[in-house]
């Protein structure tokens, strides 16, 4: 179980988290569903250490273990479709690149380059990425945007089986109904409905 108790945040005079408590699954796939800008990211960002809360714990997370996709792609320009999986694998994992392009279906882009491939699919190159880490927890934020559903359900499906606890954002209605539980948020500052 993922405790959160009493988190406070603010970006400057904004308070994005105020004594935010929940209890999130550490199994399975949990999707947080709420409008832009409650908050949703902010706790992802917390969660995986990136953002300092003023206040307040997170328990049955260790930050150091997790893998993040942001909202942007975060490709670099100047590496392959290939590269870009490479990079994150340890040296005697290299052999696994075609696997994770199979994972995102991306087989026969290899060598293509950022821009040449669609929105859609960079989003699944930067999942795939995130995914070949190998996180103990996957904190994914909108990791479908772009990608159409018949394909995402597909994605999450293969998430699922990789083992790792899975918490991600999504307005996606028809893949909120294929997590394991969906815990629906409100805000700022951000609340569990």
């Amino acid at each position: 179980m993922i405790r959160i108790r009493d988190l406070t945040f603010r970006y400057g005079g904004k308070t994005v988290l105020e004594r935010f408590s929940a209890d999130l699954p550490d199994r399975g796939i949990t999707a947080l569903r709420g409008p832009s800008g409650c908050g949703k990211t902010t706790l992802l960002r917390v969660l995986a250490g990136l953002a300092r809360p003023e206040s307040g714990t997170v328990a049955g997370v260790d930050p150091g273990k997790t893998a993040v996709l942001f909202q942007e792609d975060r490709l670099l320009p100047w590496r392959t479709v290939n590269q870009h999986i490479a990079d994150v694998l340890p040296k005697e994992r290299r052999k696994e690149v075609t696997r994770w392009l199979a994972f995102a279906e991306l087989e026969g882009e290899g060598d293509s380059y950022p821009a040449s491939l669609s929105g859609g699919m960079a989003r699944r190159l930067a999942l795939a990425r995130c995914a070949a880490l190998r996180g103990e927890l996957l904190l994914l934020d909108e990791p479908f945007t772009g990608v159409d559903e018949a394909r995402a359900v597909r994605l999450l499906d293969r998430l699922r089986e990789m083992g790792a606890p899975v918490l991600l954002t999504s307005h996606q209605s028809g893949l909120l109904d294929r997590c394991d539980a969906v815990l629906s948020l409100d805000g700022p500052p951000l609340r569990v409905l």
